[in-house]
């Protein structure tokens, strides 16, 4: 009878962690599904195995006249099960199967949080849960929840972490980028042209609001990099991803022809700008370490791993915006 048990069981323990990875992957946006989602997901998958293998030991158990002896052991088992997890005595995640993080340094110029450029650090991660017990350990003035959604262009921080405290240091105004518009022509098809300077960056991010531009060119040194064609888009955004070498050029010539009786471009309702989606998202990273990145990355707990996909940001992003009624 144990046989088959043995044989089989290899194969949904494999099974089990592939779907742990999986539910990891899935979260595009690190907080945008319920932290609960996953487990459930798993526990479900987990009741399915143990129910068909019960259907083939019940039987054995009735013929065998062993049925008080395996429900107890089952009760047993179960409660110790329960037992373990919520005191903690298996953590979650160790520095075998350490939890992916992100720290960030932002420099904030799109006006959310104030009007002048606003700094903060971002932890968040892409592994299901809250962030309590990295915090509880960090400090440094973190506070955490679904309010502090923070938008790096490419993807969004739905539930994460951030502070305040100490993060004027370790950054220049000089590498906050600019989307200055050169010209704004309103004739049979508005067409509008942005100058775009990275700065010291080489590794940038550009979204587009498709609902408003239906097209554009893309120049560098007056020579078209990207030509007019027409463009695909995903959410209403078209994300350019930039990264360049050594001597790769930050100075940029967009030009944006809009879609025709644009609903948005001519409301300019007092009050009403925060509601509206931007123009044009823009993140520059830089490699620099400032004093407060590295004092977090120093209390990082040892079961956390910095962890960055191709489009996650380094440890000092910038964030600019271009609105619509510009």
């Amino acid at each position: 009878m144990a046989v088959p048990i043995l044989v089989s069981a290899g194969i949904f323990i494999r099974f089990t962690n592939s779907i742990i990875g999986l539910g990891v992957r899935f979260d595009r946006n690190p907080g945008d599904t319920p932290e609960w989602l996953a487990s459930i997901l798993l526990s479900i998958f987990i009741a399915v195995v143990i129910c068909l293998t019960l259907v083939y030991l019940l039987s054995y158990v009735h013929l065998s006249g062993a049925k008080t002896s395996v429900a107890l052991s089952t009760c047993i088992l179960f409660v110790l099960s329960l037992a373990v997890v919520f005191s903690g005595i298996i953590p979650p995640f160790t520095e075998d199967t350490a939890r992916a993080v992100n720290v960030v340094h932002v420099v904030d110029t799109t006006g959310k949080f104030c009007e002048r450029p606003n700094s903060f650090v971002s932890l968040s991660s892409i592994t299901p849960g809250k962030l309590t017990k990295e915090i509880d350990q960090i400090q440094e003035g973190f506070s955490c929840g679904r309010d502090k959604v923070v938008d790096f262009v490419t993807f969004s921080v739905k539930y994460g972490c951030l502070t305040f405290d100490g993060t004027e240091e370790g950054w220049n105004e000089s590498d906050i980028p600019t989307l200055d518009v050169v010209s704004d022509t309103h004739s049979d098809k508005r067409i509008t042209q942005v100058a775009i300077d990275t700065k010291r960056s080489i590794r940038w991010f550009l979204a587009i609001n498709t609902e408003e531009i239906e097209d554009f060119s893309f120049k560098v040194d007056s020579e078209e990099i990207v030509p007019v064609d027409g463009k695909n888009s995903v959410d209403g955004w078209h994300i350019i991803q930039v990264s360049g070498g050594k001597n790769a050029p930050t100075k940029f010539d967009l030009t944006l022809f809009w879609v025709k009786n644009s609903t948005k471009q001519s409301d300019k309702t007092p009050g009403h700008e925060e509601e509206q989606r931007p123009l044009l998202k823009l993140r520059t990273d830089l490699d620099d370490v400032t004093p407060k990145v590295e004092t977090v990355l120093e209390k990082l707990p040892p079961w956390c791993s910095l962890f960055g996909k191709s489009t996650s940001p380094h440890t000092l992003s910038f964030l600019s915006s271009l609105p619509i009624n510009f």
